[in-house]
């Protein structure tokens, strides 16, 4: 099996996690927050949709995110509460399923690449290939997709679906 069908198998992996996880929500259900400063739905959802950004850039694709969208969802950036600004859940939603779409399409046809990246590309290490750059992404990416499951039982129970 080549890198690029490995990458895709976990890539897809990945997206049937992000799937299942918002399956039936609405936006209220995606700034829920547990308690602490852990992350809330939606800024899982549009903290992955920056890191698809950086793939898509890394491989010459054209990007979902702005700028301020970046700096709302990117590495550091503030918590997101109920009353917080952020994006609406079914445009993030959107975005990871054409990022996810354009990913998969260049994964299937295409050999990765091991030249290297050049610096100033959304979130390249200094030295990275293309191939050790989408790696990084996709396990950083496979780390919030698990956070995804225990939002999703949050919401579960404040729709009175789940644990009581």
């Amino acid at each position: 099996m080549e890198l690029s069908q490995i990458f895709s198998l976990i890539f897809a992996r990945n997206q049937s996690g992000i799937e299942a996880s918002y399956d039936g929500f609405e936006h209220a259900d995606s700034v829920l927050q547990l308690p602490g400063r852990s992350n809330c739905m939606n800024w899982v959802l549009g903290h992955i949709a920056v890191y698809r950004d950086a793939m898509l850039a890394a491989i010459g694709q054209n990007t979902y995110m702005s700028s301020g969208d970046s700096i709302m969802y990117g590495y550091g950036s503030q918590p997101i509460y109920e009353d917080s600004s952020c994006l609406d859940v079914g445009r993030l939603i959107k975005v990871l399923d054409g990022g996810y779409g354009v990913l998969n399409e260049w994964l299937e046809h295409n050999h990765l690449d091991f030249t290297m990246i050049t610096p100033g590309e959304l979130y390249v290490r200094k030295g990275d290939t293309i191939g050790e750059h989408l790696a990084h992404l996709l396990a950083h990416e496979a780390i919030h997709v698990g956070e995804l499951n225990a939002l999703r039982e949050l919401a579960l129970v404040r729709l009175g679906k789940g644990w009581k």
